[in-house]
């Protein structure tokens, strides 16, 4: 590995680690205020989603695509373009699928 590579790693964890620290905290059902969106809801809005959930899964989203990303940093990296294009269309995949899931599911509507 050379100096460019390292340099390439460490920015990218660099980047990358505040990502995982919030989706840690998501998964674990705290940050709601970090969910666009739902930290403007109104009280009455508010009261309608059931906010652990959506934080545990906004927080597997957000690590979905953490990991996605990490493929793609790495494919640029050591310079392999196959990982780089396997991890823009999975983050690509990974985020609309995610989103829709999310909006449409009733998992994350109170009962």
């Amino acid at each position: 590995m050379d100096r460019e590579q390292a340099a390439g790693l460490i920015i990218t964890a660099v980047i990358l680690l505040p990502l995982l620290i919030a989706g840690i905290a998501l998964c674990l059902g705290h940050g709601a205020d970090l969910i666009a969106g739902y930290n403007t809801a109104s009280p009455e809005e508010k009261a309608k989603w059931d906010e652990k959930a959506l934080c545990r899964g906004v927080g597997a989203l957000v690590l979905l695509i953490l990991a996605c990303i990490a493929v793609t940093a790495a494919g640029g990296v050591f310079e392999k373009p196959l990982l780089l294009w396997l991890g823009l269309g999975s983050t690509a995949a990974v985020t609309a699928g995610g989103l829709v899931y999310l909006n449409k599911s009733k998992r994350f509507k109170r009962k």
